[in-house]
């Protein structure tokens, strides 16, 4: 405004005295720096993702992700307070541990026939109310295919039957497929994790070199294949071989089984077998062994101990195997009888125990939700323990339903609660082991 513009009705004029423009403008600017940072830090720029002070949105990275059976992925947490609930839509394939209070977790997937789709949720554990973060996952099969055929020279003796004689050579072959499909031209690694076995690795025809380790590649089938030698004077024995997928890391054992060329008496290997549970309260389920018995004269008939199962229960001939599996039920030892045509016999001991991993906590959450009126619904998210979980608790008036890792509590009628408000209801859930409940505040009636 000019010095000689005349001024309008309500305008307000400042006069500032001669010389003091210098420190009215330096009052000015201290003024707005203090409303500039009081708006940055106390949080009153208004965010839709935060949750609370000190708290912003959860992130997990990769948000998604193709990952493959038995194979460890990890995954990192950042954002919330720094302590969330995991949680798995599919536990059973990728199981998970619930409480996380580090900024990274990682899952190894359990094995699949198929490309399984499952999708991981994190929480803010002191945040009900903060948005969680979820990751995408494709769970694809293993690409080594379970059945490893060991096929040993026509020319050996046989009285090995199916085994490798000592000093006698056999080719194994490893499927390798992707949903079906023959994976071709892929590296693949065997390696001796065990035994008196070598790997051929010099070409057909020339002097033969025995390794600890060789590559072979796949073929349009996906094959790769390799031949072994079982060492001269090798006694009876189950070795093991690692078979690699260099291109996915996904890797298998398998169990080679060499018998003694010579006239040897009855016997079986392994002598023991010990299953473990996966973790401190479960013993060991669906899992199995083989034991291979040689020697002595055949047939052989094998007994059946309670808590296992056994297949089959009669051998044909030297070298033959059969399987051992655990059925979940405990056991310090139980001895499986292999006799004879001759009626010599040996025992095979086996053991089934708890394993050594701790359960995570099974935690419900939130603790508590609240009904203003009759026929409203909540959720809430199951986390940790066993993995499979129910409701425990679900009677008049409250009905409590589980479906994967999710609970909902309702509240259809008041059939049996206290006339006045307002009042507390409690459901409960489970995952077999431990119950936990969540508390149900009921603050109204009218639409009962």
């Amino acid at each position: 405004m000019t010095p000689d513009k005349k001024r309008q009705q309500g305008d307000t004029v400042i006069r500032i005295a001669p010389g003091a423009w210098r420190r009215f403008a330096t009052v000015a600017l201290a003024v707005l720096a203090t409303a500039v940072l009081s708006s940055c830090g106390s949080g009153a720029v208004s965010n839709d993702n935060a949750t609370a002070a000190g708290t912003g949105p959860v992130n997990v990275s990769p948000s998604s992700a193709t990952v493959y059976s038995e194979l460890p992925t990890t995954f990192i947490v950042s954002g919330g307070s720094g302590s969330y609930f995991v949680a798995s839509s599919n536990q059973s394939v990728v199981p998970v541990a619930s409480n996380l209070t580090v900024n990274s977790f990682t899952v190894v997937p359990a094995d699949v026939g198929s490309d399984t789709p499952v999708t991981l949720t994190v929480r803010d554990a002191n945040n009900a109310t903060a948005l969680a973060a979820t990751a995408a996952l494709t769970v694809k099969p293993r690409t080594i295919n379970t059945v490893v055929t060991i096929t040993p020279s026509s020319s050996q003796s046989a009285a090995c039957g199916s085994a490798v004689c000592s000093g006698g050579d056999a080719e194994v072959e490893a499927v390798l497929s992707q949903a079906g499909l023959p994976l071709a031209n892929r590296d693949v690694r065997f390696d001796v994790v065990s035994g008196d076995v070598r790997i051929i690795t010099s070409a057909p025809g020339a002097a033969e070199v025995d390794s600890l380790s060789g590559i072979a590649k796949t073929d349009g089938s996906g094959t790769a294949r390799i031949r072994i030698r079982a060492l001269a004077g090798a006694p009876s024995q189950t070795a093991l071989l690692r078979i690699t997928d260099l291109a996915s890391g996904f890797s298998q054992t398998a169990s080679v089984t060499i018998a003694s060329s010579s006239n040897t008496p009855l016997d079986a290997q392994p002598t023991t077998i010990s299953f473990t549970g996966p973790d401190t309260n479960t013993c060991a389920s669906g899992t199995s062994a083989d034991v291979i018995v040689f020697g002595g004269n055949p047939p052989y008939s094998i007994s059946q101990p309670g808590g296992f199962t056994i297949s089959p229960t009669v051998l044909s001939s030297s070298g033959s195997r059969f399987r051992v599996g655990a059925t979940g039920q405990c056991t310090t030892g139980s001895a499986i009888a292999i006799v004879d045509s001759s009626g010599a016999s040996v025992t095979v001991t086996v053991t089934n125990a708890p394993g050594t991993a701790t359960l995570p906590a099974f935690v419900v959450a939130p603790a508590e939700v609240t009904f203003t009126d009759c026929k409203q619904q909540a959720g809430v998210t199951l986390a940790g323990g066993t993995g499979n979980y129910f409701a425990s608790s679900s009677g008049d008036p409250l009905d409590v339903q589980v479906s994967g890792n999710v609970g909902t509590i309702s509240l259809p009628s008041l059939s049996s609660v206290p006339a006045t408000v307002p009042f507390d209801l409690q459901a409960g859930f489970s995952d077999g082991q431990t119950v936990q409940s969540v508390t149900v505040h009921v603050l109204g009636t009218s639409s009962c």
